[in-house]
């Protein structure tokens, strides 16, 4: 095998159209790529990406990976014709491991319809740090305990069900409030803490059947020159030396600003497989993905590259590759069905107060562009920006008063919109016994000291709403208990 061979095969791309043509086809086709990740501009139904996937699977032995990011709540690709999931940081909220399993159980059942091998999930990051939004409600909540037995679940779901999962994103990428697709993020803690804190889920996740996938994210008491994906010391030394992982590690997508603006995708590519990676990803450019396998190749041929690197970084994404299970008959049983809604209704939780609305008798100001009306269409509902402007506020507030009806709040990461933060304390100001609900990730509580009433879900997508009203409209059981730790 040529060196370029091996090179392509350490390297999954992306690419854009749902529905490429005998020429977009051939043009992915041309370098043996270890695989694919599709995303939502290749997805259109179920049929169409099952006859997708079955295109790219037939064209190489073992099946090429066809991966996808597939986390539950804003992370879901798959989405029509899939059980809907709610953001795992709700997951969090019911401490069930069972549940947690069984999430990964459904998500490998409707991945499996569609012909896909890999998930790019479970997150193991910890929800440490209430301004990062690119991780946020992706995470099962704040303690090492919690995510890892989570964690750990939902990954033993996805393998029961015949997907490999990849947890993410190592070393850690919930304690910082930068986004690697955006730039550089670095995380400032000693390696005594990184060890006891933000890696020790992995630690404990690792295992051979599964995947890792690191972060573009810097730790200069670890590495004070490169971040992790492009780090031995992080790649090699921690995950191959002091853990004893023996299962294939990605980087996140090369892609992104923090690779890209800086030492550059195609030269990225091969330093992270030099530091110890054994798959790449270009997620969007299958031109850039081919030109960063050749980079690669001549790097080896130069001898800058070991081979041996490059052979074992092949072999290890051969070995998963092999694995591979047939996929499902589209219209095949699903295993939990409803287990998404079930999810979104116990997950919420109660602060104080009681969490019962009167879709007639109230009035629902909702923070963003989202609405309750499909679940409670009785409902009158004021709609206001995240970080509205004072004449926004003001005539929200006339709004609530001439109505004189009890407000239902919605807020939406108030935390870091203080004039949204202002308006909802003047509306508690203006009704003692106003409802406020925390959706999104729960940072939001803290502000609401004169609500009397205040509950949390976990987020403003339809899902997380549905369950909501399940509880304060049709009086639905919740058991939820914040995954994180607030002041």
């Amino acid at each position: 095998m040529n060196t370029l061979e091996l090179a392509s095969g350490v390297i999954v791309t992306g690419f854009s159209p749902a529905r490429p043509t005998a020429v977009e086809l051939a043009a992915l086709l041309r370098a043996p790529f270890a695989g694919y990740i599709l995303f939502g501009r290749n997805i259109e139904d179920a049929d169409q990406t099952r006859v997708l996937i079955e295109t790219l699977r037939a064209e190489a032995q073992p099946s090429p990976i066809i991966a996808i990011d597939q986390e539950g709540g804003r992370i879901m690709r798959f989405r029509e014709g899939a059980e809907p999931i709610p953001p795992m940081m709700a997951l969090g909220a019911l401490g069930d491991m069972q549940t947690a399993f069984d999430v990964g159980e459904a998500l490998a059942h409707d991945l499996r319809r569609i012909g896909c091998t890999l998930d790019f999930a479970p997150v193991l990051d910890l929800a440490l740090e209430a301004g990062n939004t690119v991780i946020g409600n992706r995470a099962f909540g704040t303690t090492v305990e919690l995510v890892t037995q989570l964690g750990g679940a939902v990954g033993r779901g996805l393998s029961f069900g015949g997907i490999t999962p990849t947890f993410k994103h190592f070393p850690g990428h919930g304690a910082t409030a930068f986004d690697t697709h955006l730039g550089p993020a670095r995380l400032d803690v000693d390696a005594a803490t990184l060890r006891l804190r933000d890696l020790a889920p992995f630690a404990a996740c690792a295992r051979d059947d599964a995947a890792i996938m690191a972060a573009h994210v810097a730790v200069p008491a670890i590495d004070g020159e490169r971040p992790a994906s492009l780090s031995r010391a992080f790649l090699t030394g921690i995950l191959r030396d002091d853990w004893g992982f023996n299962g294939v590690c990605f980087t996140d997508c090369m892609q992104m600003d923090a690779i890209a603006r800086g030492v550059g995708t195609v030269r990225g590519v091969t330093e992270a497989i030099a530091a110890g990676a054994d798959c790449a990803l270009v997620s969007h450019d299958p031109d850039l993905a081919f030109e960063a396998a050749q980079a690669l190749a001549a790097a080896v041929d130069r001898g800058e590259v070991p081979r041996a690197r490059l052979q074992q970084a092949y072999d290890r994404v051969m070995h998963l590759r092999a694995r591979a299970v047939a996929a499902l008959d589209l219209d095949a049983l699903a295993p939990h069905p409803g287990i998404g809604r079930r999810i979104a209704r116990e997950a919420v939780t109660v602060v104080r107060g009681v969490p019962r609305a009167d879709a007639g008798a109230d009035i629902a100001v909702i923070f963003g562009e989202v609405s309750l009306a499909a679940h409670a269409p009785l409902l009158d509902e004021c709609n206001v920006a995240l970080d509205p402007d004072d004449e926004a506020v003001a005539a929200m507030l006339n709004t609530v008063r001439q109505s004189n009806r009890r407000p239902l709040v919605l807020s939406y990461r108030a935390h870091l919109y203080p004039r949204q933060a202002a308006a909802i304390a003047a509306i508690c100001t203006h009704a003692a016994d106003a409802m406020v609900v925390s959706t999104g990730e729960p940072y939001d509580v803290p502000l609401f000291k004169a609500a009397r009433h205040v509950l949390a879900c976990y987020g403003n997508d339809r899902l997380s709403l549905a369950g909501l009203s399940d509880v304060i409209f049709l009086g639905a059981s919740c058991r939820g208990v914040l995954p994180v730790e607030i002041d």
